[in-house]
């Protein structure tokens, strides 16, 4: 594959518009071309998924099948390889070479992700679950330190942002705009933000006294497999509460949510998953009301960033998700 299809698929990116995004890409050949160098690879091709930079798929001379993984654009590339080194392949991908100077890392080749390899949404959620546990038994010294109230607050702003724009735009004061369902979409976005809003303040007020080092963003295309088991890369690695991992596993299924909605009627979405949550809660004796409440304010916060990175369809996809949620 030659360098510059990678650099044509980077600049793709919706992102790649933004000004900040103008010294990143301009930099890219060089540095690629020196990790390139300097670990004697190959590109064999990119990875479609994700929404950073392209990872690839490398063969080297030394290491032979191999991705390579350069930062720059989203998570925390140092911690991720922070929390990479510490895990030393128990419940994480291994790392195989890093040159901080450069923000590139080298990780072993893995098989299919569990969006692929467990296509059945209740399963996958299952495995999450049961490698959650081992992502917790890091060292807390490891983590980025986050304080209990700091994640809510966070997304909190994001909600707030969000709403801000409506009233820009005019949606709040009676505008049908918007990107959700029926007549009067702009005011269904903006019921979907307030109730967003309303999870961030209950979780802020009430914050959890455990943390863990969490993986941050467990989703199934984040789980790979490695022969007979599957582990997890791209750990954001910050301190918090267990029931937010396991909200973020289960803040998706739109697909299966609109089906049963479809099939069953209004609401049947809703109590599937609801009792996928309380399964779960049971399964590693958590905290069920505030795994949902993670769920929901992260399926809308997920909604609110990719439209900011200017993902607009999917943006739309995931906040009528969570308009359907709320009926």
């Amino acid at each position: 594959m030659h360098l510059t299809e990678v650099l044509d698929e980077a600049r793709a990116r919706p992102w790649a518009v933004q000004p900040w995004a103008r010294d990143l890409l301009d930099a890219l050949p060089d540095r690629l071309g020196a990790v390139l160098s300097r670990w004697e690879l190959t590109v064999v091709r990119t990875f479609a998924d994700g929404a950073e930079l392209p990872v690839l798929e490398v063969h080297g001379r030394t290491t032979g099948p191999a991705v390579l993984k350069l930062g720059g654009h989203g998570s925390d590339h140092a911690q991720q390889v922070r929390i990479l080194r510490a895990a030393d392949g128990n419940g994480y991908v291994r790392v195989l070479e890093q040159a901080d100077d450069l923000g590139a890392v080298l990780l072993e080749r893995l098989g299919p992700s569990l969006w692929a390899s467990v296509p059945d949404p209740v399963a996958q959620s299952l495995t999450l679950a049961d490698l959650l546990p081992t992502t917790w038994e890091l060292p807390v010294a490891v983590g980025t330190p986050f304080t209990p109230t700091q994640k809510a607050t966070s997304l909190l702003a994001l909600v707030d942002g969000a709403l801000e724009s409506l009233l820009a735009n005019g949606v709040l004061e009676g505008a049908s705009g918007g990107v959700l369902e029926g007549a009067g979409g702009g005011q269904g976005e903006r019921e979907v933000l307030e109730r967003a809003r309303a999870l961030a303040l209950e979780l802020i007020a009430a914050p959890s006294p455990r943390q863990v080092v969490l993986h941050g963003d467990p989703h199934p295309g984040n789980v790979l497999r490695r022969g007979p088991e599957h582990v997890f890369i791209d750990p954001d690695g910050f301190l918090g509460e267990p029931e937010y991992d396991v909200g973020v596993a289960l803040r998706d299924h739109q697909q299966v949510i609109d089906d049963l909605d479809q099939r069953e009627g209004v609401g049947a979405g809703r109590r599937w998953h609801a009792a996928l949550v309380v399964q779960l809660a049971e399964r590693l004796e958590l905290d069920a009301e505030r795994i949902a409440a993670w769920a929901a304010l992260e399926r809308v916060t997920t909604g609110i960033h990719l439209g900011n990175l200017g993902w607009t369809e999917e943006s739309a996809a995931w906040l009528r998700t969570a308009q359907r949620m709320l009926r």
